[in-house]
This record gives structure tokens, sequence and C-alpha cells, in this order.
């Protein structure tokens, strides 16, 4: 995948603008990269950022952007897998019984701004907040996000995304460690996070006054 988006890359700092100012795109000769795009118009816009390159990478392609840099997602690990299937069922009863909002889990993608395309492990939307669900993604901040650390992402959960998610204003974010059940809770407060009491084995929900254990 680094090799395609480098090709894509360098493309297109070769292209010349159309007669209608926009990019004039031709498969480089043997080229691979063009048999995964061809449902892609022959006209593109010469992307600006991170974010505009991902949206012409393959769905399904396990790619992130954070603060316009690309990271590559490891596919999940068993514990990993069964920990958000039993979060996301019990966030989507929870909701669903109180109709307080949806309850999305990844591949989900969710825009925050110009440089992030998130796929969070699991997150709520409020009814209030609905408006930013579209048919593609979702526009905007969700207002409870749990991630799920796996032994590649830690530092993009614990550092990089918490720090987007409060910026973004998420109103509580959950990291849960596989490998001692243990969940760092944050709450925002002020436009800030206050990392509340560890946790083992649940998470607990003021939006939505509920304690939830996996």
């Amino acid at each position: 995948m680094k090799k395609v988006i480098q090709e894509l890359l360098k493309h297109w700092q070769n292209c010349s603008p159309s007669p209608k100012g926009r990019l004039k795109l031709t498969p480089p000769r043997n080229s691979f990269i063009f048999s995964k795009f061809e449902i892609m118009s022959e006209l593109l816009t010469k992307p600006e950022t991170m974010v505009d390159i991902y949206r012409l990478l393959p769905e399904g392609t396990p790619v992130q952007v954070i603060n316009n840099h690309l990271y590559m997602s490891p596919a999940p690990n068993v514990p990993h897998f069964r920990i958000v299937s039993s979060l996301s069922d019990q966030f989507r009863r929870i909701v669903r019984e109180s109709g307080l909002g949806e309850v999305f889990f990844a591949p989900v993608d969710v825009y925050l701004g110009d440089k992030n395309a998130i796929q969070p492990d699991v997150f709520y939307i409020s009814n209030e907040n609905a408006h930013i669900i579209k048919e593609d993604a979702v526009y905007g901040s969700p207002d409870l996000i749990v991630e799920v650390l796996s032994p590649g992402n830690k530092k993009a959960d614990l550092v990089k995304k918490k720090a987007i998610y409060e910026e973004f204003g998420i109103k509580e974010y959950f990291i849960v460690n596989p490998a001692d059940r243990s969940v760092i809770t944050y709450y925002l407060e002020n436009k800030t996070y206050i990392e509340q009491k560890l946790q083992k084995g649940k998470l607990i929900s003021k939006l939505l006054n509920a304690e939830i254990a996996f």
C-alpha cells in the first residue's frame, strides 16, 4: 500500500492542468495503480491533504489519517475482536432501548476537520448530533468513543487520538487494554480531558448513565 501511495504522489506531481483547470490523469505505463481505481473519473483535483489521498484509496484499505499523516491499521487480533464485539452489542442494546441515538463500530469513517479520517472501534452519536451522520461517513464529533488497544496502535490511541478527540470535543473517551482488561476513562470538562479512576473490566458512561462490563 505504501508503494501505491508513493506512485500516486509521484504521478500527481508530474500531471499538467487540463483546459478546465483540473488535472488530467493518464495511467503510467506498466503501473498497477489504476487497476485499483478503475471507477475513478479521468479528471481529478490534485490532492492537497492526506485525507484527499485517503478518499482515493480502495474501500477497506486498512489506513487512518491522523494529523495529516497516514497510519496503517493492523488487523484486530482475537482478544481485540471479542472485546469490540461485546462492547458494541451492549452499547447498541442500551442506546436502542433508551432511544438516545445510534452506535457504530469500525470500519466506519469519522472525519474530524480536514486532516483526520479515523475509524474508532466503537462510538456513539446522540440524537442531537444525528445531522453529522451521512451516507458515506460521519462528518463531525461523536459524543463517545471507545478504542481497544492493539500491539501496533498503542501510541496512536493513547497519545495522538486522545489529543484529537479532546480538540474536537468528544465528551467521553475510553481506552481498553485487552491484556489486563483495564480501562482508561476521560471525561471532557471545560474543553479539557480529565482522567478518571482506572477501571477493570467495565466502562462507566455518564452520558448514557450506564456501566458496561466485558
